[in-house]
């Protein structure tokens, strides 16, 4: 069965972003996308507020963010993300999200998608192999594998 631009029912699109390079390759097919259907485009970005190792003088230690702290990351964090929404969607004007959690990126993503009636979502891969991806995993991968929705991988490279 052959599918058609007008079988296809979008009208919310997510694109994903940690601010990086990377990331800004899948913003021209998210802006092209919003234009082609019509669609309300919406900016998201996490904040990872688990525990991290930091180095304590010769020794690595957990280091947990108190409220404060989350709150300056995320009042700096909605800046970058204003700055660039305006640099690079000058014309979209697009909803922007900031979540902030413990949980893996991935999961924070999924639920979105799944809780706010998204009809696709845009993202770009950061294209880590080897070691990186044994231990950071591919975030974007995990998303294609939970969303109930169409998601579109941008290769970075």
């Amino acid at each position: 069965m052959l599918i058609t631009m007008s079988d296809a029912t979008i009208k919310t699109i997510l694109v994903t972003t940690d601010l990086s390079d990377e990331a800004v390759k899948a913003y021209p097919y998210a802006r092209a996308m919003a234009k082609a259907f019509n669609a309300k485009l919406r900016v998201l970005t996490c904040i990872d507020t688990s525990i991290q190792l930091g180095v304590g003088g010769s020794i690595e230690v957990p280091v947990m963010y108190v409220p404060e702290t989350i709150a300056a990351l995320k009042e700096k964090t909605i800046q970058q993300l204003k700055d660039h929404i305006q640099t690079h969607f000058p014309e979209e004007n697009p909803e922007f999200i900031v979540r902030e959690s413990a949980i893996p990126v991935h999961h924070i993503i999924s639920d979105f998608i799944k809780q706010d009636n998204v009809d696709l979502t845009i993202m770009a891969s950061h294209g880590r192999s080897g070691l990186a991806r044994t231990f950071m995993g591919s975030v974007a991968e995990q998303v294609l594998r939970a969303s109930p929705k169409p998601v579109l991988v941008v290769p970075a490279r």
